[in-house]
């Protein structure tokens, strides 16, 4: 089942992060990381705010993470989710990774029991033209039997 309807728009890959989605498309999330000082980042861009290589390569990261931030929206941002408010998005924290962010939601989680610093874990969601969104649960069970 899927977070939010169908009808909400879905990315528009750009140069950029193209090898990011293309990645979620196999159900891997990866993350950029600078060759030259090994640091990560996220959202991809071409060179590195570090050192300002545009050396780079792209590593899986693991699947679970943490709550950094979040809100309950409760007004409607595309007519599309008109129906199923409220809903969370979620600022989520890849600690290993240089804590690099990564904007998604939380799919099995109420409003009332989302926390920062609760542990997540990535589940993949399908959409209806074959891409898959990185979503996140916090209960580790259902997201294995995902």
């Amino acid at each position: 089942m899927a977070y939010l309807p169908d009808d909400v728009p879905t990315p528009e890959p750009t140069i950029d992060d193209k090898p990011f989605w293309d990645a979620c498309a196999k159900r891997e999330l990866r993350f950029q990381r600078c060759t030259a000082c090994r640091k990560f980042r996220h959202p991809p861009v071409p060179g590195c705010p570090n050192c300002k290589s545009f050396d780079l390569e792209w590593v899986i990261a693991l699947e679970d993470a943490e709550l950094y931030s979040f809100t309950i929206v409760n007004y409607p941002a595309h007519p599309a989710v008109q129906k199923v408010l409220p809903y969370n998005v979620a600022i989520v924290l890849f600690p290993s990774y240089d804590n690099v962010r990564l904007i998604s939601n939380v799919v099995d989680a109420k409003p009332e029991e989302m926390m920062i610093g609760m542990r997540l874990w990535l589940v993949w969601e399908e959409l209806t033209d074959g891409l898959f969104l990185p979503r996140f649960m916090m209960n580790s069970t259902k997201a294995q039997k995902r």
